[in-house]
């Protein structure tokens, strides 16, 4: 004859709640346990609701706001030395046109300093640049007047400048523009952050509950208690509204990241094309012997589309927006064809033809790399545009999908502890 296996005794926390001189007394201490995990489980939806809310807020506004000023301020910047120095290579009669470029770009790039100074007190970066750029500004008039005069000192004093530019004040802005793009995915981290706190609260005490429903049933031989019931039911509800939240909020998100990469490859890819520019005027100020050679143009050209033409940070500027592609593929058509413009003026000038090598730069002639360059950087800028209209929309849509998360899921659980509290409250006045 075969021996049936004793059962297994229940749990510690099982016995003592089950434990008491009255059934009444251990149905209380159980309600007591569940509208207190209830309570908790609220409490911590509440927390995380509105840590993960602001997350999302901060990457959509502050962030995202002080990220593209960076990047504004280092393009300014970069824009006003390339307009500079086709200004200088222009002779003494600068086109009205250039100049007033620089000129905005230097009021632009000013502006964008003292935002981030009122929103970045005591930031090292924002010192830096707002300490040399006065100096260099004072270079480039000094550079300026001396080649309205004819004076050939003046290409000192515009290579003192670039250099000051590229060596101190845009490695300042792009440092300025690290620390914005390491803050805005700090924020996409926590707005990303899997709610483990949350998600464990929410199943231990519907586990808690669906168990002591069954016991309860089986005691009686009754029906499940409608209160219980209802708190089962309210917490799978706050289960669910958290995991669609935060699934869809995160899929919003990593397309957001994914626009935020494509504007900062962008952003580079512009600054590189500035830089690439003030190198083709710079050489021709020197005449090649002095202090720029096209190297420079090279490199510049190089980090936009790498040293295959295919790769670089074009290469990286595809962020999945409305006709993205087809944007980098005519970024790379615009790029080939303003090398081959730079050629021409590279045969001009080593030809003796300085004067139609420097009208080739400095003018918007059609095929000369002046004009070539002009289209780059405005299909540059239609796309960073783009790229950044499609960001704010994925991390509006991101922010759309927490709406209610903080209120939805605590009221929920509140709701659940009202269900508990009513549904063993019964049983226990019924027991008395």
């Amino acid at each position: 004859m075969s021996v049936d296996a004793p059962p297994r005794p229940a749990p510690a926390w099982r016995r003592s709640l089950g434990s008491g001189s009255t059934t009444p007394e251990r149905l209380f201490r159980v309600a007591i346990v569940l509208v207190v995990g209830c309570l908790a489980t609220a409490l911590v939806s509440v927390l995380a609701g509105m840590q993960r809310t602001a997350s999302v807020e901060e990457a959509q506004t502050r962030i995202a706001a002080l990220t593209a000023d960076s990047a504004e301020l280092y393009r300014s910047l970069a824009d006003a030395d390339a307009m500079a120095t086709s200004g200088y290579v222009s002779g003494g009669r600068e086109p009205i046109a250039v100049r007033t470029r620089y000129d905005d770009d230097i009021a632009r790039a000013t502006g964008r300093l003292v935002d981030a100074a009122g929103r970045l007190p005591g930031s090292i970066p924002v010192a830096t640049v707002a300490a040399q750029l006065p100096v260099y500004a004072g270079l480039v008039e000094t550079a300026r007047t001396l080649n309205r005069e004819g004076l050939p000192l003046g290409q000192a004093f515009l290579g003192s400048a670039s250099e000051l530019m590229r060596g101190t004040i845009l490695p300042a802005a792009e440092e300025l523009r690290r620390q914005q793009a390491a803050e805005l995915a700090g924020a996409y981290e926590r707005g990303v952050a899997i709610p483990f706190a949350v998600g464990a609260l929410l199943l231990a005490t519907l586990v808690a509950v669906v168990d002591v429903s069954l016991r309860e049933r089986r005691r009686t031989h009754r029906i499940v208690s409608v209160g219980l019931l209802t708190a089962a039911v309210a917490l799978v509800a706050a289960l669910v509204w958290w995991v669609a939240a935060v699934g869809t909020a995160n899929s919003r998100l990593a397309t957001a990241q994914r626009h935020s990469d494509a504007v900062t490859a962008l952003d580079g890819a512009r600054t590189a094309v500035l830089q690439a520019r003030s190198a083709e005027s710079l050489t021709l100020v020197a005449r090649s012997a002095g202090f720029a050679s096209d190297d420079d143009f090279t490199a510049g050209i190089v980090a936009v589309v790498g040293a295959d033409g295919a790769s670089g940070l074009l290469g990286r500027a595809d962020g999945g927006a409305p006709g993205s592609a087809d944007r980098v593929t005519a970024l790379r058509v615009a790029v080939g064809e303003w090398q081959a413009a730079h050629r021409q003026v590279r045969e001009l000038d080593d030809g003796g033809r300085y004067a139609d090598a420097v009208a080739s730069v400095v003018t918007s002639e059609p095929g000369g790399s002046g004009a070539a360059f002009e289209r780059l950087d405005a299909a540059l800028g239609e796309a960073i545009d783009e790229e950044r209209a499609a960001f704010t929309d994925a991390t509006g849509s991101a922010a759309s999908a927490l709406t209610g998360l903080v209120a939805g899921p605590a009221l929920l659980a509140l709701m659940a502890a009202a269900g508990v509290a009513v549904g063993l409250g019964q049983r226990i006045g019924e027991d008395r």
